[in-house]
């Protein structure tokens, strides 16, 4: 299958140079939108990833896909000398002031305008202590090319830090598509109305979590076309076809059970692709937080729910899909969990209401159901669009043996 490389790229770029997604603090502008965004940054790699800011303290690191600069900027503070690529010039004039605004060494750091595609590579393979993309491949038609380039600007002993969505994690956010694009979201300024009219308190939750523009939300989860988020299985299985070891995620990958022992070898990948499915399992129906990551075990119900997810996949303005079906999928999904699985009560009782609502949800776009008829089922639901909606982003960090 040929792949559109540069009809997405040019396509990602139109819709992100209207809206840019990565103003996390410049749009504000104050000391301390930057000061928050920072501490959050610094969470995240101290004690989510356990890769602690000292670590990159005179470290070269390349970022592509590095958008407005902003969370490329915490890296240099803490001591990193940057090289930015990223396709957008917009984006690229941004990264360059919050780099003049916010360090001291402006002069030491590189901004490079252009695609991951486009970049060359030659003069740069294996020279950087660390490669880094965070929240960028998802966009793109080939992801294992993307990764490829990644993982071989890295340095034999360096790091890769790699982010994206995760297929399961984004079923809501791929409904919420369906339903946008079903009711008549054709277009960016009628996306945007039926989004606020569906889903505003998911935009005013992600608003107060980071505050972005209720544009730049919309565009980065509705307006944008190719989103193609991977499995925790497929990103490690890219970490193997390019000679990477896991090391950490944030969230956590990690099932109840691995590691019983101080002397098992921690990089066995297999026992982590197949313990992630009862991870990602409950991604999806994540909306309170960590409490409800409660371990569960099945793969009968996994296999459908692989097929679903994939199904669900990529959703565009133009997708063809089967509503019948799909409601048909999620009643399998319900009886399976009802049959085989052996979930703590809690977790089947909240994923049995789960798929009760997305079939519901599915009956009513399938029934053409007016706006306001869909929005007053969707504050009668317990789960569905609800809180966080689901796992829409992890992090991961892979290291090239030397």
């Amino acid at each position: 299958m040929s792949l559109d490389l540069k009809g997405t790229e040019a396509q990602t770029l139109s819709t992100f140079k209207k809206h840019r997604p990565s103003e996390y603090f410049s749009h504000i502008n104050t000391k301390e939108s930057f000061e928050a965004h920072n501490s959050r940054v610094e969470n995240l790699y101290r004690f989510g990833l356990t890769f602690p800011p000292e670590f990159f303290s005179d470290k070269s690191l390349i970022d592509l896909g590095s958008g407005t600069g902003e969370n490329t900027l915490s890296l240099a503070k803490w001591g990193a000398k940057c090289t930015l690529v990223e396709m957008n010039p917009d984006a690229v004039k941004v990264s360059k002031d919050v780099f003049k605004s916010h360090t001291s060494n402006f002069n030491e750091h590189v901004f490079i305008n252009s695609s991951i595609y486009d970049l060359d590579v030659r003069p740069l393979k294996n020279s950087f202590d660390i490669s880094h993309s965070r929240g960028v491949f998802t966009h793109v038609a080939d992801k294992a090319k993307a990764f490829h380039i990644l993982a071989s600007l890295v340095k034999p002993g360096g790091y890769v830090i790699y982010g994206d969505r995760n297929t399961c994690g984004g079923i809501q956010e791929m409904l919420q598509r369906l339903a946008i694009y079903k009711i008549g979201g054709t277009n960016d300024e009628k996306i945007v109305e039926i989004a606020e009219a569906l889903f505003s308190e998911d935009i005013d939750r992600s608003q107060r979590v980071i505050p972005r523009t209720r544009e730049a939300i919309i565009f980065d989860r509705w307006v944008i076309q190719q989103q193609d988020d991977p499995s925790v299985e497929e990103v490690l299985n890219m970490f193997e076809s390019e000679g990477l070891e896991y090391v950490s995620s944030w969230p956590k990958i990690d099932f109840h059970g691995r590691g019983v022992s101080a002397q098992e070898d921690p990089r066995n990948l297999e026992a982590l692709k197949n313990g992630s499915r009862t991870v990602e399992n409950l991604w999806m129906i994540l909306n309170n937080g960590e409490e409800e990551n409660i371990p569960t075990y099945d793969n009968e119900y996994y296999k459908i729910l692989v097929l679903v997810s994939q199904n669900l996949r990529n959703l565009q303005i133009g997708t063809a899909i089967d509503l019948s079906g799909l409601k048909n999928d999620f009643s399998l999904l319900k009886e399976q969990a009802s049959n085989s699985l052996e979930f703590p009560s809690k977790v089947f009782h909240r994923l049995s209401i789960f798929h009760s609502e997305v079939e519901t949800f599915i009956d009513l776009i399938l029934k053409n159901k007016e706006l306001s008829d869909i929005r007053k089922a969707i504050d009668d639901f317990e789960i569905l669009f609800k809180g966080y909606a689901g796992v829409r982003h992890v992090d991961y960090i892979g290291y090239k043996p030397k």
